[in-house]
């Protein structure tokens, strides 16, 4: 995050200053809702081909389960808008007063400050079986403050750029598909990301690595994940929405329509990402990410719902 801004593209600026700023040029925006949409309808096929209980659950899901805190850099609410997935979005402030039950998920979107009040209501909230995700500074003011021994920020801000990255943990169900088998993956950084050093190695799992980053700033963590109580924390360095994973040269030797193939889409699915392509509406980079997200924020919302289920 370099001051007010935040990357769509790479070396593309746009001014996001505020909670209620939404990222994005009229252009960016329209590109991202398209490849949002199609990630949306590629989710829900893999679920129906994979696990159709899971795809019962995604569908179950009503603004009650899911908590969104806004910040000042994120904006989770605007990827769970494009997946159609029922969601709350309060205040750091409307937190404070806000019952949270064990069975919600709730995201903490980066923000340059957070109450410490709140920080320990989220891990009251962890312990009583809550699923807590959070984004780049929230590890400094949120994990830090409620979670204290786990993980902290190592005092080394990135630079806006990119790094190659490794799956660790394919057991993880969350992660499961995150990245193509293959492929040379890449995780954009915000300018002055907040690198993560593991303190307790027994409780904390790192998922996913960038050697890259380990190299430039000491700390090789990207996703990490820690149980607390009778809860869960996952963490990712850098800002999810638009948040990318892709090859170098993204779309080189796969088509759109082979990528939602091998991803496991349905027929018609397929003609839309065919159709996405051949009109140039959508660049593929956009798609990656897009699906990336897509999977991620999914697999965790399904995750807490089948618990909650069981």
């Amino acid at each position: 995050m370099i001051s007010c801004y935040t990357y769509l593209q790479p070396k593309t600026c746009i001014p996001v200053c505020n909670d209620q700023q939404q990222p994005g040029s009229d252009v960016g925006q329209k590109q991202m809702q398209k490849a949002y949409a199609l990630a949306n309808q590629l989710v829900r096929d893999r679920r129906a081909k994979e696990d159709k209980e899971d795809l019962a659950a995604l569908e179950s899901i009503d603004p009650a389960d899911i908590l969104v805190i806004n910040g000042t850099y994120d904006h989770m609410h605007l990827v769970l808008q494009h997946l159609q997935i029922p969601h709350e979005a309060v205040s750091q402030e409307q937190l404070l007063h806000k019952p949270l039950q064990p069975h919600q998920t709730v995201f903490v979107n980066c923000a340059s400050s957070f109450p410490e009040v709140a920080a320990r209501q989220l891990a009251g909230f962890v312990a009583a079986g809550g699923l807590l995700i959070t984004t780049d500074w929230a590890l400094k003011n949120v994990l830090e403050v409620g979670f204290p021994g786990f993980v902290q920020y190592n005092g080394k801000p990135t630079a806006d750029e990119v790094v190659r990255i490794e799956l660790l943990d394919r057991s993880d169900e969350v992660l499961s598909g995150f990245l193509d088998e293959g492929s040379d993956p890449v995780w954009w950084l915000e300018g002055s990301s907040y690198p993560i050093q593991v303190l307790n190695t027994k409780e904390v799992r790192v998922l996913m690595r960038s050697k890259e980053l380990g190299a430039r700033y000491g700390e090789e963590a990207v996703i990490v994940r820690f149980p607390y109580g009778k809860g869960m924390v996952y963490h990712l360095i850098s800002h999810f929405y638009l948040q990318r994973t892709e090859t170098r040269e993204a779309g080189k030797g796969l088509s759109a329509d082979g990528y939602a193939t091998a991803k496991g889409a349905a027929p018609a699915t397929v003609k839309a990402y065919a159709k996405m392509a051949a009109d140039a509406s959508v660049d593929f980079a956009s798609v990656q990410s897009a699906s990336t997200s897509a999977e991620f924020v999914s697999r965790l919302a399904i995750k807490q719902k089948m618990r909650k289920k069981r």
